[in-house]
């Protein structure tokens, strides 16, 4: 009789084990996507006087990014995913309208490239069922998203550039704002630190049988603020270098500037060779620059095969 007992517990028992480990069986998923980018910084903006983040968005600022990811699960709810993008951002003075903003007349682009790590925590999940609960039938109810948060830490690279009219150039060497000269602030290198945060929601594309054995796709969409701990990613922090700190009487060329450095520091020139004794806001020191991205995501999880199923 106890045996008896033993085997109906473990028949009623087995179905609700399988089921909760069955996250298991189909833990990696590879995932490519393209999508769309928006620098936030010092340069462009709308057409207010400068904000930070998302307050200051300008919709033609917007360019576009690459990537691949590499995702696992940890746990029912929770995953890890690692992530390669190219990216591309910009901005420009002559995109805003506000005056102190559009005289400055700066501008610049640059190429990034990210490399970063998140967690993601499954807040919805797709709920299983049918659309009409009928007994006996089985298949996906009317919810057919998945929506998660995720927060993360990464690394970037990149090397801002200006257009003269003919050419780009690299603003970096340039030293725009006296880096390394006498009283200008230190040389800014082309690596930062970047947290990534935001929002994503999934559906599946297909499934029942066939994923079993040819692997499932599903597509996603990832709403992301990117927030770097750099301020030079456009080669705009603090003051036009020569105003207010002991260099406006020797002038820009006193200062060693000249051809491309003198028109990417003040192509407008009226600071630089202005004469004046306190120093003039170029751009704000307190606040880094971040870019936002709008990314979608064609994600496949490989077949799982039956040396990944768990033993019990």
């Amino acid at each position: 009789m106890q045996k008896v007992i033993i085997l109906i517990l473990a028949i009623l028992i087995f179905p609700f084990f399988s089921h909760a480990q069955k996250w298991k069986r189909q833990r990696v998923e590879y995932s490519f996507g393209i999508g769309a980018t928006n620098f936030l910084g010092d340069l462009g903006g709308r057409n207010q006087q400068g904000s930070n983040g998302i307050m200051d968005f300008e919709l033609r600022a917007t360019r576009y990014a690459l990537g691949f990811g590499y995702r696992y699960q940890v746990a029912k709810d929770w995953f890890v995913k690692g992530n390669l993008y190219y990216v591309k951002v910009s901005g420009n003075d002559n995109l805003t309208e506000e005056p102190a903003r559009a005289s400055r007349k700066l501008n610049f682009r640059s190429n990034v490239i990210e490399l970063s790590a998140q967690v993601e925590y499954m807040i919805i999940k797709q709920k299983s069922g049918h659309l009409y609960r009928l007994r006996g039938v089985r298949g996906k109810s009317w919810f057919k998203f998945e929506v998660y948060a995720l927060a993360g830490l990464g690394g970037i690279w990149f090397d801002p550039k200006g257009d003269n009219g003919t050419e780009n150039v690299r603003l970096a060497p340039l030293n725009t704002e006296g880096q390394g000269l006498e009283g200008g602030p230190s040389d800014y290198n082309g690596f930062a630190v970047v947290m990534p945060y935001g929002l994503g929601i999934r559906r599946a594309l297909g499934g029942g049988a066939r994923s079993r054995h040819f692997g499932s796709w599903t597509i996603a969409l990832e709403l992301t603020m990117r927030q770097t701990f750099t301020d030079y990613l456009d080669d705009v922090s603090d003051v036009y270098y020569g105003t207010g700190n002991g260099t406006e009487s020797t002038g820009t060329a006193g200062a060693g500037y000249e051809g491309d450095q003198l028109f990417f520091s003040d192509p407008s020139g009226k600071y630089v060779n202005g004469g004046y004794g306190e120093p003039q806001q170029r751009g704000d020191k307190t606040d880094n620059d971040a870019y936002m991205m709008g990314i979608i995501s064609i994600n496949y999880k490989p077949a799982r095969r039956r040396r990944n199923l768990p033993k019990f």
